[in-house]
């Protein structure tokens, strides 16, 4: 019942530009009416024909120059009162968009993906640093000892690589909790 009220509220201002457009053309076709119907009620003597034209032409301006006039109070109106009906439609929005994420931020498997990849983090920048260290240490030794392998890198770095993965697992199981929360 909530998504029949916001998709309502939500299509109120395309069905005001429709009106508006419906409007419009009505009005135009009424004018050519009016001005095919004294047209063929002209006389087409040239000196006729100039005179009647002069007076149709000067009562359509005059008239379309009346209707003119109102019709900017008439549009203020018309979007004055749908002003509020869309202003509610985007606030009904915002609050659903809002209760999601915040679900969505609260559910188990999101917190678990945070501290994950915090982990993950953490790990990265601790591999970097031995590896930092590791080159140094061998670049300073030019000797027997520079063939030598440094494990604490390589250790560091499978660890990163594990909660990588853990992180990757746990990323995919918030969003799709997230995608079932979707729509509710």
């Amino acid at each position: 019942m909530a998504k029949r009220t916001i998709t309502t509220k939500a299509t109120k201002p395309l069905y005001a530009g429709v009106g508006v457009t419906d409007l419009a053309v009505e009005i135009v076709r009424d004018y050519v009416t009016v001005a095919q119907k004294r047209v063929s009620d002209l006389d087409f003597e040239p000196k006729a024909f100039r005179t009647q034209a002069t007076t149709v032409v000067n009562a359509r301006v005059e008239a379309i120059s009346k209707d003119a006039k109102t019709i900017p109070a008439k549009l203020q109106t018309f979007v004055d009162e749908n002003i509020s009906t869309v202003g509610d439609a985007y606030g009904d929005l915002v609050n659903r968009g809002e209760s999601l994420v915040t679900r969505i931020r609260k559910q188990e498997s999101t917190k678990s993906t945070v501290a994950s990849a915090r982990t993950t983090s953490a790990k990265a920048k601790t591999t970097k640093t031995q590896a930092t260290k590791a080159t140094k240490s061998t670049a300073k030794k030019a000797s027997t000892t520079a063939r030598k392998k440094s494990s604490a890198p390589k250790s560091s770095a499978k660890a990163t690589t594990t909660a990588a993965s853990k992180t990757a697992a746990s990323a995919t199981q918030a969003a799709a909790d997230a995608a079932q929360k979707v729509g509710d």
